[in-house]
């Protein structure tokens, strides 16, 4: 009898340790349906309220980050050398964190003042889905999702993509 109790209890936990690796492992390869378009931002520039939906009409890219987050900062100059290249008021790079507002501003003011637009979500990021940083979303004018990467990217690669975009 007790060898049976052993035997269930082993298993049970293996299953658990399985479940529980295949959740993790989905969290940090699946991007994110992106369902959060409509949630309330904080842009630090002005600090004005805004969505990811009032930027229809442009080409955007959305980052969710972390200022610890070393991939994070690698895309941000990416990004701000992207602004400069492709030279168009079409593309809108949106960076959003759930950090203490003064934290975003100080890793702001390491940029192109008024390109990248950092913002503040209320809501926790993991409560929006997020759990790697950078998840980054490549959106059209439309708001529809292009192209989306976990972990950090050279969007510089996507530049001809980006410009067609833009022409559209």
């Amino acid at each position: 009898m007790k060898s049976k109790l052993r035997s269930i209890i082993f298993y049970a936990f293996i299953l658990l340790a399985a479940g529980w690796g295949i959740m993790w492992y989905m969290r940090k390869t699946i991007v994110p349906k992106m369902e959060f378009q409509t949630s309330e931002l904080l842009l630090m520039g002005s600090n004005t309220k805004t969505t990811i939906n009032d930027l229809k009409g442009n080409v955007v890219i959305v980052s969710f980050f972390q200022t610890w987050c070393g991939p994070c900062i690698q895309e941000m100059y990416v990004f701000d050398e992207l602004l400069a290249t492709v030279n168009s008021p079409d593309l809108k790079i949106l960076c959003i964190s759930d950090e203490d507002i003064d934290r975003i501003k100080k890793l702001q003011s390491r940029f192109t003042p008024d390109k990248i637009m950092f913002t503040y979500s209320s809501k926790s990021l993991s409560s929006l889905g997020i759990h790697v940083y950078p998840t980054t979303y490549l959106l059209n004018k439309k708001g529809e999702v292009i192209q989306s990467k976990l972990e950090g990217y050279n969007w510089a690669l996507e530049k001809a993509t980006i410009k067609k975009l833009i022409a559209e």
